[in-house]
This record gives C-alpha cells, sequence and structure tokens, in this order.
C-alpha cells in the first residue's frame, strides 16, 4: 500500500478515511496536519487571522531568490499576502472581475475558441488539453489583463517556471524558463507604463483607474505582482476543470448531453462538476498562535492542508457526495474554489470560460467521446491542483461552423457638447451614433462609460421629450473616483462614449402637490420634474454660492423657485416642510447632511420623501432582523432568519444561485433587486450602485423594508 496522500487515484479514499476519524490526521507525505470534513475547512478559512495563507506560496530558494530580488515580487500572488496587505492589494482588480462586467469578454473567448477549432475539427481526434484547454485560458487571461494574445505561448512558458517538475507541458531547463520569466516581468512593466498613458478595456488599465481615483492604495512593484500570479492560476486550474470535467462527463451515460442542453444547464452541471473534484486539491495555512480545529490544539508555526476536495464530499453536508448529480441543489456551496478572503479572485471568469468553453466544444465536435477509458487516464502528482496531464477525444468530423451573431451592450453615443453651466460644473450632451435614444422620464439616470474600467452614473437633466440627444451636468470632485475629472480634463467634443439605461429609481408619482428641494448637483434630476409634475409645485435650490449653482437663470423663470445660498445663513427647513400640506409628495437630491436633515423633518411631519443618491446612506449594522424574500421567477416567498444568509435561505428553496467567497468580496453570488430596499454589507459594489439598489450579494447583505423581490 502507498503512503496516505500520495496516489492520486487512491485520493478522495484516504480523504474519506481522514474525515471518519477524530480530529485532525497527520500527513508525513505532506509534514502537516489534512483539514478534511467541511466544517472545519469553512471554520478556518474565514479565520485568515489564525490561519495564515503565507505557506500557499513558498519562498523561492536560492539561487533564484537572490536573481530575481528587486525583478520578480516574492509574493507575486494575493495568496502570498495576509491582511491587511491582501485586502488592500485585492481592491485594485477586485471589481473587475464581477460576473456581469466579464460578460462582456464573452464574445471574444467564443471566437477564439472557434479559431482554435477550426484548426483541428476535420482531424475527428486530438490530445484536447495541448491544442484547446490550455491555450484558450492562456489566451484569454493575457488579453484580459492586456497583454498581446500572440505571446500567449511564451507567457506560458516564462510562468511554467513556477510549477516546476509538475510543468508537462514546455520540455525546457529551469535556466531557459527563469530567463523568460524575468523577460516577461520587463514586458510587464513597459505594458504598465503604456497603459498609464493609454488607458484600454484590460485589467492593467483598471488598476491604474482605481489608483488614479484612491480606490486602491499599490506601488508599483506591488502592481506588478498582481498580474503573473493571476495569469498562472487563470489558464492552469482552468485547462484542468475542462479536461477533468469532460472525462467526468464523457464517462457516465447520457450525462454530456443533459450537461450541453442549455447554458443553464451547463452553468448547473459545472458548479457540480466543480463540488465533484475540483482543481484544487486544498491549500495550506500557517497557524498563527495556539487554536484548536476540528478536535486538534494546534500551537503557532504548525501548518494544516485545508483540503477543500475532502469538503466537498463530506457526506455529512452533501447527499451523495461521491455521485454526479447534475441537477443537484446547493443549499450548502461546494468549496471548489474556497472560501473567505483568499476565495479564488478568477471565479467568476473560469465560470464564464468553462462555460463557453463546453457550449463551443459541443458545436463543433459532434460525437464528441473520450478515446482512453476513464479509468485508464493518469492524473498528475497529489499536491494544491488536481488535474491530467492529457486528455484524448474523438468526435464525427465534417459539421459546419454554425453563425453566431452577439452584438455589444450598451448605445454607442458622441459627445456633441460640453459647456460649463457653473463653476466646477459641465453640461455633457450626447447624440446617439446609430438610430434614437430610448425614451425616458423625469428622475432617470444613466451610465458613461468613459474609459475602460470607468464607469459611472450621472442623472438626465434634460428634456424627455428629446430622443435625439440626452444631457448630464457633472460637477468636477478633484477627490472623487476619478469619473468627474475625467469628464472635465480629457473628455473632448466628438468623443465616442458607451452608455447604458436609462433606469429610473427616482421617478415622479402622483401627488397632489410637489415640493422639490435640491442641494448643488442634486438639482439635475429634478429640473426635468419640474414640466412634468401636473400639479402645484415649490422648489427650494441651496448651494454655496450662486456662481456654483448649474440652471439657476433657467430656474428663475419656470415658477415658484427658493435660490438660497450659504452666506445667507442657515436655510429653516423645518418650517419649509411644516408649511406643506398634507399629501405633498416631497422629492430631495443632494449632499448626504441635506439628505439626513430632510428625512428627518419628514418623518416628523408625517410627509411622504422621495430621495436620490449617488453614495449610499451612512449607517450602522445593528442586530439582524427576520424578512422575506420573494423569488420573482416563481413567486415564491422564503423566510430569512436572523442567523442566515439571504442565500442559503434562497438556495434552501432551489434557486441554485452560485458562490464563492461567501464574504462579499468577489461578486460571484449577485442578484438583481426587483423590489424593496436592499441592506448593502459588501466590498464590491461601488457606492453608486449601492445607491441605485439595483443588485445584492446575498452571501452577506440583507434588507432594511420587510420584504424583497429577486430575479431568481
Amino acid at each position: 500500500m502507498s503512503c496516505p496522500f500520495t496516489d492520486p487515484r487512491a485520493l478522495f479514499g484516504d480523504l474519506a478515511e481522514a474525515r471518519s476519524r477524530p480530529g485532525l490526521t497527520w500527513s508525513e507525505s505532506m509534514g502537516r496536519y489534512v483539514v478534511s470534513r467541511y466544517g472545519d475547512i469553512v471554520e478556518a478559512l474565514h479565520q485568515p487571522e489564525v490561519f495564515s495563507s503565507r505557506p500557499a506560496v513558498p519562498e523561492l530558494p536560492s539561487p533564484w531568490r537572490e536573481r530575481f530580488a528587486g525583478r520578480v515580487p516574492d509574493r507575486g500572488t494575493l495568496l502570498g499576502h495576509d491582511n491587511p496587505d491582501h485586502d488592500r492589494l485585492r481592491a485594485a482588480v477586485n471589481t473587475f472581475f464581477m460576473p456581469r462586467r466579464l460578460a462582456r469578454f464573452e464574445p471574444w473567448i467564443e471566437r477564439n475558441a472557434h479559431a482554435l477549432i477550426d484548426e483541428f475539427a476535420d482531424r475527428g481526434e486530438i490530445e484536447l488539453k495541448r491544442h484547446f484547454a490550455l491555450p484558450l485560458p492562456l489566451r484569454t487571461i493575457a488579453h484580459i489583463v492586456g497583454l498581446d494574445v500572440d505571446k500567449a505561448d511564451w507567457i506560458g512558458f516564462a510562468l511554467a517556471f513556477f510549477l516546476g517538475p509538475k510543468d508537462t507541458h514546455y520540455r525546457a531547463s529551469p535556466e531557459e524558463k527563469a530567463d523568460a520569466l524575468l523577460e516577461l516581468h520587463e514586458h510587464i512593466r513597459e505594458v504598465m507604463a503604456d497603459r498609464r498613458r493609454d488607458r484600454r478595456d484590460d485589467l492593467i488599465s483598471h488598476v491604474w483607474n482605481v489608483r488614479d481615483s484612491g480606490e486602491a492604495e499599490t506601488t508599483d512593484f506591488e502592481m506588478l505582482s498582481l498580474f503573473p500570479g493571476l495569469m498562472l492560476a487563470g489558464h492552469e486550474t482552468s485547462s484542468n476543470l475542462l479536461c477533468t470535467g469532460l472525462a467526468h462527463l464523457l464517462s457516465r451515460d447520457g450525462a454530456y448531453e443533459a450537461a450541453q442542453h442549455d447554458d443553464a444547464s451547463r452553468a448547473r452541471a459545472l458548479e457540480e462538476l466543480l463540488r465533484y473534484e475540483s482543481a484544487i486539491t486544498g491549500m495550506s495555512r500557517v497557524v498563527t498562535r495556539d487554536t484548536e480545529l476540528g478536535g486538534t490544539r494546534l500551537r503557532a508555526g504548525d501548518e494544516v492542508f485545508l483540503a477543500y476536495a475532502s469538503g466537498s464530499r463530506d457526506g455529512s453536508v452533501f447527499d451523495n457526495p461521491d455521485g454526479v448529480l447534475l441537477d443537484r441543489g446547493f443549499e450548502r456551496p461546494h468549496l471548489g474554489f474556497g472560501q473567505g478572503v483568499h476565495a479564488c479572485l478568477g471565479a467568476p471568469l473560469a465560470r464564464l470560460l468553462l462555460k463557453t468553453e463546453l457550449r463551443v466544444i459541443h458545436e463543433r465536435l459532434p460525437g464528441l467521446r473520450l478515446a482512453t477509458p476513464y479509468d485508464e487516464l493518469e492524473y498528475g502528482p497529489v499536491g494544491e491542483g488536481r488535474g491530467v496531464p492529457e486528455l484524448l477525444v474523438r468526435w464525427n468530423p465534417g459539421g459546419p461552423r454554425p453563425a453566431r451573431v452577439r452584438t455589444r451592450p450598451g448605445i454607442q453615443a458622441v459627445v456633441a457638447g460640453k459647456f460649463v453651466v457653473a463653476d466646477g460644473v459641465v453640461e455633457l450632451e450626447f447624440t446617439p451614433v446609430d438610430g434614437r435614444f430610448p425614451a425616458w422620464a423625469p428622475g432617470a439616470h444613466v451610465d458613461i462609460r468613459f474609459a475602460p474600467g470607468l464607469t459611472r452614473q450621472y442623472s438626465l437633466c434634460g428634456d424627455p421629450a428629446e430622443q435625439d440627444r440626452w444631457r448630464v451636468a457633472v460637477r468636477r470632485e478633484a477627490d472623487g473616483r476619478g469619473g468627474s475629472v475625467h469628464a472635465h480634463d480629457r473628455l473632448a467634443v466628438g468623443d465616442v462614449v458607451t452608455l447604458t439605461g436609462p433606469r429610473n429609481n427616482f421617478a415622479l408619482a402622483p401627488a397632489p402637490e410637489y415640493l422639490f428641494i435640491a442641494g448643488g448637483i442634486g438639482i439635475t434630476p429634478l429640473l426635468p420634474m419640474l414640466s412634468r409634475a401636473g400639479a402645484p409645485w415649490r422648489m427650494v435650490y441651496l448651494g454655496r454660492t450662486v456662481r456654483s449653482m448649474p440652471y439657476r437663470d433657467v430656474l428663475r423663470g419656470l415658477g415658484d423657485v427658493t435660490i438660497w445660498t450659504s452666506d445667507r445663513g442657515r436655510f429653516d427647513l423645518d418650517a419649509l416642510l411644516a408649511s406643506a400640506k398634507p399629501g405633498t409628495a416631497v422629492y430631495c437630491c443632494g449632499p448626504e447632511r441635506l439628505l439626513a436633515a430632510v428625512e428627518e423633518l419628514c418623518d416628523r411631519h408625517a410627509l411622504a420623501l422621495h430621495v436620490e443618491r449617488f453614495a449610499p446612506k451612512p449607517q450602522e449594522f445593528g442586530r439582524n432582523a427576520e424578512f422575506e424574500v420573494v423569488l420573482a421567477g416563481s413567486g415564491r416567498t422564503v423566510r430569512v432568519g436572523p442567523d442566515e444568509s439571504v442565500l442559503d435561505a434562497v438556495n434552501r428553496a432551489g434557486a441554485g444561485v452560485p458562490s464563492t467567497c461567501r464574504e462579499g468580496t468577489c461578486g460571484t453570488c449577485e442578484v438583481r433587486v426587483l423590489g424593496g430596499k436592499a441592506d448593502h454589507r459588501d466590498s464590491v459594489l461601488t457606492p453608486e450602485e449601492r445607491a441605485a439598489g439595483e443588485y445584492l450579494m446575498p452571501c452577506v447583505s440583507r434588507s432594511q423594508t420587510p420584504s424583497l423581490v429577486l430575479d431568481l
């Protein structure tokens, strides 16, 4: 018999044996404790201050450590950092990998998948890993990072240095790979310098954008450290996931066709395959202080191996854990991508890539089957990663390539005008490149994509009857997040931008009388309401100085408008609201201090208040209360208890929402909110997105209203 945890074919049996014994299992081959039960793994993953991830990225030995010093970061991936550095560095890349934002890359991935298959579609047999499963993820991650896709194979060769003897793809000496790795880092430095001047739709540009806006703080050398590790993990794990996943589907009667019914079935199948056999066996951690885990006392300095693959087959958590059930409901999330702060950053990209790969393979390779029976496939050695070095498949060649047409989301628009309308405020006028703009109503806003990774929301302030032009006003915020500075300093007449929307969270509701209260730039969503109110109205417009107040001259001729500046003293909001007639609808937009004051006074005077925020309302999270969630697709109502998450509650009801981190840091579980008001507790959504309230991270966020309606 072989030593436990050394035979890849016996690995799951060894892990099951470990789960059956009390306490943690010491592994001689690994030199650390194996944490095999689901609950113990999750407990450790959510205590990063006790279980440090530093062993996940071992220190380079001599002579490489000395040779790479100052040129190749020694903690070249987020896994190698603990907090506070981890969260600080992850903030630079986190929002880029949200599923709905990555969706724009799907057409590119699909085109390149077809291009690869074009090279061998008529052969009828291929080793899939070398010809498809490795090159497509590598090209994809290179493209997304911002590097030349034509250099993808060279990039893979350079990154293979980190795989050491486990690399079975590139035949070269460590010295040759080290030379290439140094060249790769110098190349990335050059691209970083170029993107600093010329931003594009890629990850390097995104990091520059968030650095410039103050959303993230990194040095140039720390920024350099982010990309090679992401590329290594992104292509190696995706390749293994596709090959092992296909092997399991093709070796079970009917499973492959059942999984390939449509994109929804592919997504469900992928979650089960990630549970059954992910590309990550587990990750090492070092104990930072004396503690206890799984009934075993651990001392500071002890190392543990968190066996994700074992937890995902824990029979106390998953029914029929050793079976592949394509219709499994995930009341409890698998550990295929880990959990906690170190949950796989690229999990949403991996899901998108794998789903697209499966779809294209199904379209292009009819009659796909294994050329080597599954039981005869060889696995790589036991370690953090898991996969087969090669996968030989056969199919029936001769099928035509199907035509697929995908359109880019958003509206292309030209900056037709740029006008100064107050001190520090410009009005931007847009005209559509093609056709007409969609209709909109007062209170609506649009997303403006100024540049790759730089999308901001602004209220429409023109005439809703005009479908040939849209207007917004932007106040320059030097200490803001970069959008207003770009609009003022870089955007020029003739530039083309992408607009998304319109969306309206501030619609004008019928009322016998209206009171509009604007603070500064908050005039923009209220201005179009005046001509559409259809009932008597008053407006109070507050500002620092007359010169800083856009549209002041327009307002003076419209009706009952009071313009009040700070040099006249404090405006008496209490008296204003006390004088409002019963039934008056109050609409307010402006800085948070104004909104908070008006909210308090409207409660006091029993007035209906509508507010528009582009930053979340400051709040302290109190004791969790019970509320209900309505699943819009079925109409089913689910109770969410004070001690459970929305994610767990809706998945218990069969919603099947995938998740990864379960701490509100990755965006995987994002769902659309159709009704109610979310209580946002994530660290992914932007302030504007939180204020808009259109999306929710159900793993951590809750509800401010008794009921939430979700698009599930």
